[in-house]
């Protein structure tokens, strides 16, 4: 046991830090226009108009906006319904080292507690980039055999960082911080079984209620065992099956910051991330060799060695589930050329055609390792039933962040998100605060700008 202990140092790096980098603080506002458009997106999905109905139903003190919506309830319950949207159309950005989705449970939980609050747009910022610390920290201390025993990283490891950033909003102690992390850490939960129905966004929605309530209990005085992270049953041991946790990642806490480096990997595809090297290998397939799609004879598609593990087997039945069905995702990409909001429309994943076409691709691991889940390859090779076949790899996804999109490729993924939710001026004029928005005094002028 080290002398200070996980949560102890944590506790103290949100607390305590001062002077978060520009370069951060940049990538948190991106970061911030392409959750806000997904969740806007997602707020007319089926699973967030039911989590937002029931919370309407009831009640409460209109603190914080509903995404979307002509609805306030109170903060922990909208960081609940803008955390399930955000994460409703697995659209949302991926954390490498967290092996998640890090902006999906944070930035719901710092929008709703930061307007009640009434912080600033810079506050707000700062503590984005803290919560998405703790976030990757935690993910390399534990990452790989927590995603491995079937917990759902998204939502166990973001309401701690939820937490840790709610904590930092209400401009918490260090002991008091140290305790908000505790209570998160028992909050703590979401299993990746329920990937491909309802409960997946749920996970993002309650790990960002969960960060709110934890941060306002501890304000409160409401405690937390001191060793509530990394005692013998604490939160890393008991979510890594009993593993030693690697302890180091917390002894160089924003050095440099994981926001910064490695960075933020942005989905151009509403489906799991575990898909898009192969969409990517059979868009540009198609485009470069002129494929149709009737004159396809077999997709052949290698995988890294677990590549496969996020994904389902069975054909899917409805929209959810055919974001995760590898087969269907490039079936689609085949069929209409590009993978978008439509492709997942329960509607196109019946399409007898795709249906058909489903049974002509072939998915298979290799022995090739990555780092699980979010590094990988894919090889594809498509045969075509006049004899010619055409192959290619994809190592590196488009929205890596090693090749991230430019700020008008995200104001562009914005605009055909946030359509669905806001008036074309009102999708300009939420766009406009979003880039101003470490000059905002009050964030509550871009959450009504939001509110639809």
């Amino acid at each position: 046991m080290c002398a200070v202990n996980a949560g102890e140092r944590l506790a103290r790096f949100v607390a305590e830090t001062e002077g978060v980098p520009d370069g951060a603080l940049l990538q948190a506002k991106r970061c911030l226009l392409d959750t806000l458009g997904v969740a806007l997106a997602g707020s007319r999905e089926e699973s967030a108009r039911a989590v937002a109905g029931w919370l309407r139903d009831q009640g409460g003190r209109p603190e914080s906006v509903v995404l979307g919506r002509a609805l306030r309830l109170p903060a922990a319950d909208a960081a609940l319904a803008n955390g399930t949207a955000a994460h409703a159309l697995d659209f949302d950005d991926v954390s490498r080292p967290m092996r998640g989705h890090p902006s999906a449970p944070l930035l719901p939980a710092v929008l709703a507690l930061g307007e009640a609050a009434g912080s600033s747009g810079a506050d707000l910022l700062a503590a984005f980039v803290l919560g998405f610390e703790v976030e990757a920290k935690l993910g390399r201390a534990i990452g790989a055999s927590h995603y491995a025993l079937g917990w759902h990283a998204t939502s166990t490891l973001g309401t701690l960082g939820a937490a840790a950033a709610c904590a930092r909003l209400l401009r918490l102690d260090t002991g008091h911080t140290q305790m908000a992390l505790g209570i998160a850490a028992s909050l703590a939960s979401g299993l990746q079984q329920n990937f491909g129905s309802m409960t997946k966004p749920l996970h993002a929605g309650w790990a960002a209620r969960s960060g709110v309530l934890a941060a306002q209990l501890a304000a409160r005085g409401f405690t937390a065992g001191a060793e509530a992270l990394d005692g013998p049953s604490g939160f890393l041991r008991a979510m890594s099956g009993g593993a030693e946790p690697d302890l180091a990642p917390f002894g160089a806490l924003g050095e440099p910051f994981e926001i910064v480096s490695p960075g933020v990997g942005v989905k151009l595809y509403p489906c799991c991330y575990a898909t898009h090297r192969a969409i990517d290998a059979v868009l540009e397939l198609r485009a470069e060799h002129s494929i149709a799609p009737a004159n396809v004879r077999e997709v052949r598609v290698e995988v890294n060695r677990g590549g496969l593990l996020p994904l389902r087997v069975e054909p899917p039945a409805t929209g959810l589930e055919g974001k995760f069905s590898l087969e269907y995702c490039l079936a689609a990409a085949l069929l209409d050329g590009s993978v978008g909001l439509a492709t997942f429309a329960d509607g196109s994943v019946r399409r007898p055609e795709a249906r058909e076409l489903m049974s002509r691709v072939r998915v298979d691991e290799g022995e090739e390792a990555a780092e699980f889940p979010i590094g990988g390859y894919a090889e594809v090779r498509i045969a075509l039933r006049d004899g010619g076949e055409y192959g290619t790899r994809v190592d590196v996804p488009r929205g890596d962040p090693s090749r991230p999109l430019s700020w008008e490729e995200l104001a562009s993924k914005f605009r055909g998100c946030a359509g669905a939710a806001l008036l074309a001026g009102g999708v300009d004029a939420a766009l406009r605060l979003i880039e101003g928005l470490d000059t905002l005094d009050d964030v509550r002028g871009l959450t009504e700008a939001l509110s639809g």
